[in-house]
């Protein structure tokens, strides 16, 4: 039988050591579009909007995500989000989405509206 040598026995164990200590998503397959929905819009918008079903916006202008339904169709709203969200205030980022990423924020914004 032949024996690796200690430079591919250490390659290995590096490649394993990174598989095992990899960061995994905070999203697991596992959890609800809603929920990765949620995880998104507080990463990407909490600074500003109140993104859950109760409280203020930190930012005066921004309106909270649980009336977004009486400003905009909730229905297209993901097609903006992939397409880039844009506004026309000068401090609001701009930002693309993912189809999954664009589909969870929209399941979120969906079960939070009218609180």
């Amino acid at each position: 039988m032949i024996e690796p040598s200690l430079p591919v026995m250490r390659a290995i164990r590096m490649v394993l050591v990174l598989v095992v200590l990899a960061p995994r998503p905070a999203w697991s397959e596992t959890l609800a579009p809603a929920g990765r929905g949620k995880i998104l819009l507080t990463r990407l918008c909490g600074h500003c909007h109140s993104v859950g079903k109760s409280g203020a916006s930190p930012h005066s202008a921004a309106p909270p995500f649980r009336h977004l339904d009486r400003r905009l169709d909730l229905d297209t709203f993901h097609e903006r989000l992939r397409q880039g969200l844009f506004s026309g205030h000068f401090d609001m980022p701009q930002f693309r989405m993912s189809r999954e990423e664009a589909r969870a924020a929209q399941a979120y914004l969906r079960s939070i509206q009218g609180r």
